[in-house]
């Protein structure tokens, strides 16, 4: 949903009506990755550094750029998926997705009604066994 904007909005259209407004969640899916994007790239770039001064092995051996390249793509890819990963298992699912009719239906809400059901059956089995024979003790 969107929220409604007070004053003077502006009428231009582009070509085709394709209208300029930007939709509400593409702002917060761009932010949410410019950050994990950042924070890759930079691990990459101190991998690939440490990895070029590191595979030269002094200062009379040439600097490995192939090497320090290869680095950082592997330090920019995994710490990248690793973020990733914990992006998604730190994320809630949305209440809907628990809610459902038919097949799909929440197992919370049919243990509840199992509960019920069980619980309806057991007093009318004590309210029939208090009717025939009050003195006895149900089994």
């Amino acid at each position: 949903m969107s929220t409604p904007q007070t004053g003077p909005q502006p009428e231009d259209q582009r070509p085709g009506g394709a209208s300029t407004d930007r939709r509400e969640g593409k702002s917060g899916f761009l932010q949410s990755i410019k950050g994990p994007l950042w924070f890759s790239f930079i691990l990459g770039v101190i991998g690939g550094v440490v990895a070029t001064m590191a595979s030269s092995g002094g200062t009379d051996n040439p600097i490995r750029f192939d090497l320090g390249l290869i680095a950082f793509g592997v330090f920019f890819m995994v710490s990248l998926v690793v973020v990733a990963m914990l992006q998604l298992a730190a994320k809630d699912n949305p209440e809907h997705l628990s809610q459902g009719s038919g097949v799909h239906r929440s197992s919370e809400e049919l243990h509840r009604q199992a509960v019920a059901r069980r619980k309806a059956e057991a007093q009318r089995q004590r309210d029939q066994a208090d009717r025939d024979e009050p003195g006895s003790p149900t089994s």
